[in-house]
């Protein structure tokens, strides 16, 4: 596909912050987010413009693997029992991987464009995830249960919703 130049691709209600395809034959990794392992012995970074996932061994700062994901793929989360969660920007979606095969178990697709966020939720039912929104569209929470791989919940939130956390209370009574 052609490149725009700059100033088009910034009048496109979805330009910008890894939306736009790599230049062709560009496999560099324009990393946007790093994960650790559920073992913290390597982690997993989102390579934006190659659209893989790479893992990285912490001890010998040295590549494990290469993970094939969605185009654009951008924030990633983890779950103790081996999911590997990630957005797609380029894709409208979120996949769902096994990280101990690499293997995608689903791919699922949002209802909003421009995905960014994910966040587990603490018992490791549910991924929480931002959408951000494009033009006059608010953004959105989308709730992705990693039982069904389904998303079972969206709700609206204000323009341009980015990162995303999930916090966990616990009562010291």
């Amino acid at each position: 596909p052609m490149r725009m130049p700059h100033a088009d691709r910034a009048s496109s209600p979805a330009a910008g912050h890894g939306t736009e395809p790599p230049a062709a034959g560009d496999v560099s990794c324009s990393p946007t987010w790093a994960q650790p392992s559920r073992t913290t012995a390597s982690v997993f970074v989102a390579c934006n413009g190659s659209s893989e996932i790479v893992e990285i061994d912490l001890r010998d700062w040295a590549l494990v693997r290469r993970i094939a994901a969605g185009p654009g793929v951008y924030n990633l989360g983890t779950t103790r029992d081996g999911k590997l969660i990630a957005t797609n920007r380029r894709d409208q979606s979120v996949s769902v991987f096994d990280t101990q095969s690499g293997k995608e178990l689903a791919r699922v697709r949002t209802r909003r464009t421009v995905v960014h966020g994910v966040a587990v939720s603490p018992d490791d039912r549910y991924a929480f995830i931002s959408v951000e929104g494009v033009a006059a569209e608010p953004g959105t929470v989308e709730v992705l249960d990693l039982t069904s791989l389904t998303i079972v919940a969206a709700v609206d939130v204000g323009p341009q919703a980015g990162g995303i956390d999930v916090l966990s209370v616990v009562d010291s009574r």
